[in-house]
């Protein structure tokens, strides 16, 4: 028994990492085509502000790309903002992804904000 769950963790540990490493070296052009769309407002169920149509011509320049086993974070700079989209998997690390605007961050970049039961 000892023996089984010994060889069992093995192989979940393997599938895992295996897993991990193909949602970070596969090819990932379908997850840009999502995230551009949700920077462009053309996905407006994916929190997309002002949603377009394709044919009001937004062009979505990538200007920075942060992949990890459990998500991908795109920067996109368009004609009128920059705008950062994440994309995640269904489930932890298999599924169809989703892209969404994180929730905006609480005051301005670089603000620290108090520490809980600070005055």
């Amino acid at each position: 028994m000892k023996r089984f769950v010994q060889l069992a963790l093995f192989v979940l540990c393997v599938a895992f990492s295996a897993s991990a490493v193909y949602n970070v070296f596969s090819d990932n052009a379908d997850v840009e085509r999502m995230a551009a769309l949700v920077a462009c407002g053309e996905d407006a169920a994916a929190g997309a502000p002002e949603g377009r149509r394709a044919s009001d011509g937004c062009r979505a320049q990538m200007t920075r790309l942060e992949r990890t086993p459990f998500s991908q974070t795109f920067e996109f700079t368009t004609a009128k903002r920059t705008v950062e989209v994440t994309c995640q998997r269904a489930f932890v690390l298999a599924g169809e992804y989703r892209c969404e605007l994180p929730l905006r961050r609480q005051g301005p970049p670089g603000a620290v904000r108090p520490a809980a039961g600070a005055r």
